[in-house]
């Protein structure tokens, strides 16, 4: 299956969860335990390349490492709405609930949901720790541990009123596609970090084995073309902003 959009082959939530559950389930397979170990490794190492480049856009832009601006410069975008997000509150802390995301209904729709705590544990306290190791989230909900919502509550950060959250918002609109990356993008580092760390912990025969047999998977649901694009854009630089 090869999705074309404005004469581009086009990646999105699933490509990058079925890319995560099959790396994590050939991993397990050659490796046990000790290959999930490494692919929670890879995990936070992605998600604190991840925040570091935002950093490094928002640093670029003049702005300081805060809170409220790593809400405005989070490189992934959600443009055709499989998460649904519910602000809590703005004040005396910014709280919201993921009640729907589309990286756990793939993994469910393709039988990968016993990967999703380890993917889920090491995401998104570490993209904000790649953006700022002084900042805090702290999560008491969690979708992959069988809770209804991913709760977030963001440490020190609050809003007067929804009108400044909104003008953080409007300014991250208007700054999209230079905050922004797209999905065969955040494939490829999604790649390229757990080969990485497969390649340390476990050499080359086994790593190579794994992510061989991870793409092969991944072309018969999606498409060869489709997976020869993820492994060369897996070759990038990926700390280059």
């Amino acid at each position: 299956m090869s999705n074309i959009k404005n004469n581009e082959i086009d990646f999105y939530i699933d490509d990058h969860a079925v890319l995560f559950g099959l790396i994590a389930k050939f991993s397990e397979e050659i490796l046990g335990d000790k290959g999930l170990e490494t692919c929670g490794e890879g995990v936070i190492i992605m998600a604190r390349e991840r925040g570091l480049r935002s950093a490094k856009r928002c640093l670029e832009n003049g702005d300081e490492l805060t809170i409220k601006n790593y809400l405005c410069y989070a490189e992934l975008f959600d443009s055709e709405g499989w998460n649904k997000v519910e602000i809590n509150a703005y004040a005396p802390m910014y709280q919201t609930s993921t009640i729907r995301c589309g990286w756990y209904d793939t993994w469910k729709k393709y039988g990968f949901e016993k990967y999703s705590p380890i993917y889920c544990a090491g995401i998104d306290k570490n993209i904000l720790y790649g953006f700022n190791p002084q900042l805090q989230l702290e999560m008491d909900k969690v979708l992959a541990d069988g809770d209804t919502c991913c709760n977030f509550k963001w440490i020190n950060c609050s809003f007067d009123d929804k009108a400044e959250f909104d003008a953080i918002m409007e300014k991250r609109t208007r700054n999209l596609s230079n905050i922004t990356k797209k999905f065969l993008y955040q494939a490829g580092h999604l790649l390229s970090t757990l080969q990485r760390t497969i390649y340390l912990d476990h050499g080359l025969i086994a790593g190579n084995t794994i992510i061989d047999n991870s793409l092969e998977a991944y072309a018969e649901i999606f498409s060869k073309e489709k997976a020869d694009l993820i492994r060369i854009e897996a070759k990038k630089n990926f700390m280059i902003v």
